[in-house]
């Protein structure tokens, strides 16, 4: 009875684990997949909402074999990290050879995912390996490209839903996502300088280059941006006829609070090292986005009937 149990709790504790190796957290970010279909008043087609959710949960599969990549390749960097360095992939032992299959298992099974909606999504899937490839190896140590590239990353994600919503993103949505990505990856760059002081460039050796002064006017713009660009886009001729009148611009209020809260969380309670856990984490956070969604959701409903 006693061992069984003690079995148990080891399966438990390895899933657990597993699931932290996935950084199932992070799947948060693959949320900008949905955004052309939100925007689209596509919601109530079924196809094109079973599309985005195929293609959704194959970024998650694709993002976590390329967390696992991200987290091998910097098992030492993270040593001097006092949270990175207690990641799953340290504490769990794990042989290259593991480490490799779940890698290339989690990739292969993101890529079926995409293929099976379209080919033009298998193509974009195999593109987003390619930048974080690249980013590894090369971008990652080049100050601001470092950060361009993640924002990247964001922008990828929207053309593989709108592929799969089966419309055109729009310019300034585009432009929105991508600056709010620059957004938070800066504030990412600027927790790590301050918590890490001088071990910050044994971390990441391109903070070497950045200093919070910088990084706080580059913070200032992206933010000032994203509520621009995201002005633009809900007053855009486009969204009116989509959604039958003015409406949507009333959405920003909600942005504006979610920015502001994230500034309060940055500069009062010194988070902002993982976008992903401070947006599954505070209530406000949530609570803000769970509003803007639902109101955009009653905006299609009333442009639908």
């Amino acid at each position: 009875m006693m061992d069984s149990r003690f079995r148990g709790n080891d399966r438990i504790l390895i899933m657990k684990n597993i699931l932290k190796l996935l950084r199932v957290k992070q799947w948060v970010k693959n949320g900008f997949i949905v955004f052309p279909l939100i925007f689209s008043g596509k919601l109530f087609q079924l196809s094109a909402v079973e599309d985005v959710m195929i293609v959704f949960v194959g970024f998650c599969f694709l993002a976590s074999g390329l967390y696992v990549f991200n987290d091998f390749l910097d098992l030492k960097a993270d040593s001097v990290h006092p949270t990175k360095a207690a990641r799953p992939l340290a504490l769990m032992h794990l042989s290259p050879l593991q480490t490799g299959s779940i890698i290339l298992g989690s990739i292969a099974v993101g890529v079926l995912l995409c293929s099976l909606v379209s080919p033009a999504i298998f193509f974009v899937g195999f593109g987003y390996i390619l930048l974080h490839i690249i980013y590894n190896f090369y971008a990652k140590k080049i100050v601001i490209l470092d950060v361009i590239f993640i924002a990247l990353g964001f922008q990828v994600r929207i053309w593989a839903g709108s592929l799969a919503a089966g419309v055109i993103p729009s310019v300034w949505l585009q432009m929105c996502v991508f600056v709010l990505a620059l957004f938070l990856g800066f504030i990412k760059r600027r927790h790590e300088l301050i918590i890490l002081k001088d071990k910050a460039s044994e971390h990441r050796s391109v903070l070497q280059h950045y200093t919070s002064y910088l990084l706080d006017q580059i913070i200032m713009i992206c933010a000032t941006l994203t509520v621009v660009f995201y002005g633009l886009y809900t007053i855009s001729p486009e969204i009116d006829i989509r959604f039958k009148g003015h409406g949507m611009e009333y959405s920003i209020i909600f942005v504006l609070y979610g920015l502001f809260r994230y500034f309060y969380l940055v500069h009062v309670k010194r988070r902002g090292g993982d976008p992903g856990d401070v947006m599954t984490s505070d209530l406000p956070l949530m609570i803000s986005i769970f509003l803007w969604m639902m109101y955009i959701i009653l905006l299609t409903v009333h442009a639908f009937h």
